[in-house]
């Protein structure tokens, strides 16, 4: 065989490869993730996040979970001080995430949920769909607890969640993620 056709040959089988291990990029079939929901609730001085991401579950994250591979997803959840006129302020940053992996013996689902690495809960169930709603909605997550020292007056969240999209090459991990949703603004009294 010549170089020539070698080279040929070549870029044809990486081709054929990355066609076939790669996810599906037409507009039509690529789901879009976002979060629907971000609502707040202050209490004093503690303010507390609700949410709810959708589009993020495929058939391919479920078979992941049903394989017994740990599958996470994690949320930047970012307080920012509103300026009318000029540019916001950043104030402080949470990072959320919940994990799921399958136990094949017990045949149960363990679900942890951490607060910037910081265990926060751990639960158990036999039920995929309990998980499905533990992975992508939350109520009553303490996010942040304002100070005396930070600002009170015209807060706002901004959250992203960033998850396991697919595979490249049917075996490199490619993150999928969400565009930044903003809350209402809010004050802490």
């Amino acid at each position: 065989m010549s170089p020539g056709r070698t080279a040929l040959a070549a870029v044809a089988l990486a081709a054929a490869l990355a066609g076939a291990g790669a996810p599906s990029l037409d507009a039509d079939d690529a789901p879009n993730p976002r979060l629907d929901v971000l609502r707040i609730e202050t209490r004093g001085p503690d303010v507390f996040l609700k949410f709810h991401l959708t589009g993020a579950l495929n058939p391919e994250l479920a078979r992941k979970i049903e394989a017994g591979l740990e599958t996470a997803i994690r949320y930047e959840i970012r307080l920012y001080r509103r300026y009318r006129y000029w540019f916001d302020s950043y104030i402080d940053t949470r990072k959320y995430r919940v994990a799921v992996t399958y136990d094949p013996v017990t045949r149960e689902y363990v679900v942890e949920e951490t607060l910037d690495k910081k265990p926060l809960k751990r639960t158990t169930t036999r039920d995929f769909a309990e998980v499905q709603r533990m992975l992508v909605s939350r109520e009553g997550l303490l996010a942040f607890r304002v100070a005396d020292g930070q600002p009170h007056r015209t807060l706002y969240c901004a959250m992203q969640a960033r998850f396991d999209a697919g595979f490249l090459f049917a075996f490199i991990p490619v993150d999928g993620k969400t565009d930044w949703k903003k809350s209402q603004v809010f004050d802490i009294h």
